[in-house]
């Protein structure tokens, strides 16, 4: 009876320690707009309404509710001058109208010097509730170097439709 009860104890002692590592790994990794606005790690703040060309691809995101569109937004990877510097952003677009009530889009910006792109630094998620809306994220520079890279990615969430996380291909 005290082997079973040891071997309880030590099964219970794993299982909620491994739920805390991972409730701790999860939480670690999550980003937050704080991380890269202000100066933060060389991104530099723009306004909402800046626009730049187009690079790097661009898409909608769609939740459906129904079987019909309940919110939609278009997403994009723009570059150009900052500054007096080339860098590149993230832009959603929210549309004006199909857009669900309690709808949320989310973009970020994914900035990469590893030439496998495994690691990088995400910027964001930026969020707006608003339909019609048009959103950036915060602008990082560009360079001539093979590794450094960028992809946006976007998702609309509610309390119901969620769409699923699209990102551009890396550019």
């Amino acid at each position: 009876m005290r082997s079973i009860r040891r071997i309880f104890s030590v099964g219970t002692a794993a299982l909620v320690l491994g739920a805390g590592l991972v409730a701790g790994s999860s939480a670690a990794a999550q980003a937050a707009p704080s991380d890269c606005t202000g100066g933060a790690q060389g991104f530099t703040d723009i306004p909402d309404s800046l626009s730049g060309r187009g690079v790097g691809g661009a898409g909608a995101v769609i939740a459906d509710f129904g079987g019909r569109p309940w919110a939609v937004a278009s997403y994009a990877m723009q570059a150009g001058n900052v500054g007096g510097r080339e860098m590149g952003w993230g832009v959603l677009t929210t549309s004006s109208s199909v857009w669900g009530p309690s709808a949320i889009g989310w973009v970020w910006m994914d900035v990469t010097n590893d030439p496998n792109k495994r690691s990088w630094i995400q910027c964001g998620p930026f969020t707006t509730t608003a339909s019609g809306a048009r959103l950036t994220t915060a602008a990082y520079p560009t360079s001539s170097s093979s590794s450094r890279a960028f992809r946006v990615c976007a998702q609309i969430t509610s309390a119901s439709p969620v769409s699923g996380i699209t990102c551009t291909p890396w550019w």
